[in-house]
């Protein structure tokens, strides 16, 4: 019973006053919201937190998004804040901060409706042009504490510009959009407040009842030709308001009674417009916005109508005025028209920037940095340098979205912008705030992403100067990762402008530094971290020269690589050990640039072999080698997916494995058998991946001889050529290195002779014949791998049985080295210790000499395997 009273009730209620609409519902909200401002006249400075403002701002966003379930097409609500651009207002009360805490409101309300709505909605001009006053506020480089808000506003804009590619011209254009920042006057902004706070000039009475609040109408923004004024309809000609204020100065006195007829909206009384229109000659007189120079304003200008210049009084107030004739919120409403208007003025007229206040300063005006036409990047950009790693990441983000985009046009842009250089910059930063004394050795455990799934470094447990370290490779990871996946025209000049920014001119002068040691290590970092990618390439570049033909002994064209080599040459040990680790990641880049910088251009020409005996050379290949080579080069198919190489696989491979394990004389080895089977499982899994690598770099498959089948005329030019081999300086440095090997520590030769082994590892012909193959004939002078180490081997000969009970200081040395299962008793430990370092080197070379000989024993016959 009572239900149905309930129900008649509600149904009777509903008949006499029907429930509100979406769009009263909406227009209902907005007017309570505008409400605040004129309810808050003197007290403009309450936090938003303790208004109304969220409040209606979420129900409006609630509204908005309730009526797309109901259909495809824009609802009422979305079509009125389109048409009466109520985003503008949002965007100049966000400008203006005000009440406080205004901007972070505004944003949050703006990136919801853009991401939640299902309609794309930045190609309104209602829309992009508040979204790019939005976008130019939102600055790292000044302290904020919304910049959360901010970088999840400008990340969600990257991520809809990523899904509507046909706005992103839109977003990002930044040559209409005027700078919010700090460098503004500070006169200039205390305006700008006060037209949106709603803050009278004067105190005013409250007691007077023109000081009363008008009515929501006059405050809603109803009027579609508010914001609707067309360009043309912005400015009016100064000598017609000039001779028009001459003729009716004498109604200056009397503006309130037409202020109040404006609250009405009434257009029928004639007397009304008129006086309307004295009060706005009255306001343009006195205000410094109208004084501009008449030549400047365009001709259609004068040609607006009378019924048009009407509309526009309506909204327009006298600023000098009595406070008895004054109403705030009159004059609010036409400040925020006269900030529109001259904005979109600005933005269509290319040569309004020399009329405009010498306070409206552009992204791209003078006395501020060089900007790209990129709005959204270079707000991104300001907060690469943010405290907050989150923050940071956020923006890498949006910076990778945005350098991905798959626009050429686009691209050119963020390539022309100066992008690289804040990468590269900051990359320097990082780099020099890392401390000298961080040990080379720690820096190879640290493990770390540019992304959020890194560990946190939050203390130095590790070791001192961690998160420094920490910091500067994820940076580099970021801009490695960034020239990865970015637009190829994006990326080719971000790492050519982090090679020379970065590395040319801060890396290079950093070897010759103090620290060169620590440098190099990091170095050898960046080259293994850095995945394949154009930074790798240029970074390639950078180490080895851009010019691949061979050096001349002794005139090196790469300054890299003139440094690294004396580096391996001086008196620190340290630095030679750093620096040979470095090489060796070069190798294991598997670089075709890299690897034919040092080493394949100067073999190519195979100048190290002896053509005079080549014809002894081939008559020792067996009939069985020579018929299988005629069958794969009858049968040469590249669906095969194989090739065998003679030259990798020679018929003589007993004889080559003998030249090695026979080297070191069984007074100096250590073990009875030459046991070198143990390095073939680690060798083969090694040369099956380096294989796969090296599958596209077009490495010939044979070693020949240039002019193999020329005339006897041409022998003698090409022996003259043998005679002036040079084996490169990287290969120079390799081979001097090993014959001082009785004179290093071990540390030295254990990391030389991993380096050799690498380099021996890679299938390359020539270069296999050249470490690998003892038995081909070497031209006059020239030296080869095998013969330093014959030459290592007689020198340790001569001085290692001069030790006393050398044996058995053989294979304490060895047990010690090897860190084998045996226990070393006290005595065998004070021996060692009673020994001179002299001694104790020697003895150390002999054991990396023995096991040196077995690996590439091991090396050769796993090559020779996988090639037949």
């Amino acid at each position: 019973m009572i239900s149905g009273l309930q129900i008649a009730l509600k149904n009777a209620i509903d008949v006499i006053a029907p429930p509100a609409t979406p769009l009263q519902d909406f227009t209902y909200h907005w007017k309570q919201l505008m409400n605040f401002y004129v309810n808050h006249l003197s007290d403009s400075k309450v936090p938003v937190e303790t208004t109304s403002i969220p409040k209606h701002l979420d129900r409006l966003l609630e509204l908005l998004l309730e009526e797309e379930k109901h259909g495809d097409e824009p609802g009422p609500c979305l079509e009125y804040l389109l048409q009466h651009r109520l985003l503008d207002l949002l965007a100049t009360l966000a400008s203006a901060e005000t009440p406080p805490g205004m901007r972070l409101v505004c944003l949050s309300f703006l990136r919801r409706l853009l991401t939640r709505s299902k309609h794309p909605l930045l190609h309104h001009a209602a829309v992009y042009g508040p979204v790019q006053r939005l976008i130019a506020m939102c600055n790292g480089n000044l302290a904020s504490p919304i910049e959360n808000e901010e970088i999840q506003f400008l990340l969600c804009l990257c991520f809809l510009v990523c899904k509507y590619p046909h706005v992103t011209n839109i977003v990002n254009d930044s040559s209409n959009v005027r700078q919010e920042s700090g460098i503004l006057h500070c006169d200039y902004e205390k305006s700008e407040i006060e037209k949106v706070t709603y803050i009278p000039a004067r105190k005013m009475n409250n007691a007077n009842p023109l000081f009363k609040p008008l009515n929501t109408q006059a405050i809603t923004l109803v009027n579609p030709d508010l914001f609707q004024t067309s360009r043309n309809q912005s400015f009016h000609n100064d000598s017609a308001d000039k001779s028009i204020a001459q003729s009716e100065d004498s109604q200056e006195n009397k503006p309130s009674k037409h202020i109040r007829n404006t609250s009405t909206r009434s257009n029928s009384s004639t007397q009304s417009s008129r006086s309307s229109r004295d009060v706005e000659i009255a306001s343009r007189t006195s205000s410094p916005l109208t004084q501009k120079p008449n030549e400047n304003i365009p001709n259609s200008v004068s040609e607006i109508s009378d019924d048009t210049q009407e509309t526009e009084h309506l909204y327009k107030v006298p600023e000098q005025v009595e406070s008895s004739t004054y109403d705030p919120v009159i004059a609010a409403l036409n400040d925020f028209k006269d900030l529109r208007i001259s904005e979109e003025y600005a933005s269509s007229n290319g040569d309004i920037k020399s009329r405009s206040s010498k306070h409206d300063i552009t992204l791209s005006g003078p006395g501020s940095p060089e900007h790209s036409k990129c709005l959204l990047l270079d707000s991104l950009k300001s907060y690469v340098n943010s405290a907050d790693n989150t923050i940071r990441i956020r923006a890498c983000e949006g910076i990778m979205v945005l350098a991905s985009l798959d626009d050429p046009f686009f691209a050119e842009i963020v390539a022309k912008s100066n992008l690289s250089a804040v990468l590269a910059k900051r990359l320097e930063v990082l780099f020099n705030l890392i401390p000298a004394h961080v040990e080379p050795g720690e820096i190879e455990d640290i493990e770390v992403t540019w992304a959020l799934d890194s560990p946190p470094l939050l203390n130095e447990k590790k070791f001192p100067g961690c998160r420094r370290v920490a910091a500067f490779f994820m940076w580099l990871d970021f801009c490695a990762q960034l020239s990865r996946e970015a637009h190829p025209d994006v990326a080719e000049v971000l790492a050519q402008n982090i090679r020379i920014n970065f590395f040319e001119k801060v890396l290079t002068p950093a070897l010759s530094a103090h620290h060169a040691v620590l440098i190099t290590a990091l170095i050898t970092k960046c080259l293994k971290d850095i995945p394949c990618s154009p930074l790798s390439t240029e970074i390639g570049r950078w180490l080895v020269g851009q010019q691949r033909d061979p050096d001349i002994p002794d005139v090196w064209c790469s300054p890299v690589i003139h440094r690294l080599i004396d580096n391996c040459c001086t008196k620190s040990d340290d630095l030679t050990t750093e620096t040979l680790k470095l090489f060796e990641e070069m190798i294991e880049k598997k670089d075709e640039h890299i690897l034919h910088c040092l080493v394949l251009t100067y073999l190519n020409t195979r100048g190290y072999y002896d053509n005079s005996a080549a014809d002894s050379a081939i008559a020792s290949w067996s009939d069985e080698e020579d018929e299988r080579e005629r069958e794969k080069k009858g049968s040469m198919d590249i669906s095969h997916g194989t090739s065998h190489s003679r030259t990798l696989a020679p018929s003589n491979i007993h004889r080559i494995l003998n030249c090695f394990l026979s080297l070191v004389p069984r007074q100096l080895q250590t073990e009875s058998d030459n046991n070198y089977g143990r390095y073939m499982g680690d060798w083969e899994k090694q040369y099956s991946m380096v294989v796969k690598n090296c599958a596209l770099l077009a490495w010939p498959l044979e070693a020949v001889t240039l002019d193999d089948s020329g005339s006897s005329d041409s022998r003698p030019e090409t022996d003259n050529s043998s005679s002036r081999f040079y084996p490169g300086p990287f290969l120079s440095m390799l081979l001097e290195k090993v014959s001082n090997i009785p004179k290093q520590k071990y540390d030295i030769n254990l990391q030389l002779t991993v380096l050799i082994s690498k380099l021996a590892l890679l299938p390359h012909p020539y270069l296999h014949e050249f470490l690998l193959n003892p038995l081909i004939p070497l031209t006059s002078g020239k030296k080869s791998l095998f013969i330093c180490l014959q030459r290592v081997v007689k020198q340790l000969m001569n001085e290692v049985p001069k030790i006393p009970n050398y044996k058995q200081a053989l294979k304490e040395t060895r047990l010690r080295l090897f860190d084998d299962c045996c226990q070393i008793d006290d005595s065998t430990v004070s021996e060692s210790s009673a020994r001179s370092k002299v001694e104790q080197i020697l003895l150390e070379s002999a054991i990396v000499t023995e096991e040196f000989c077995k690996e590439l024993a091991a090396i050769a016959y796993v090559k020779y395997h996988h090639s037949t």
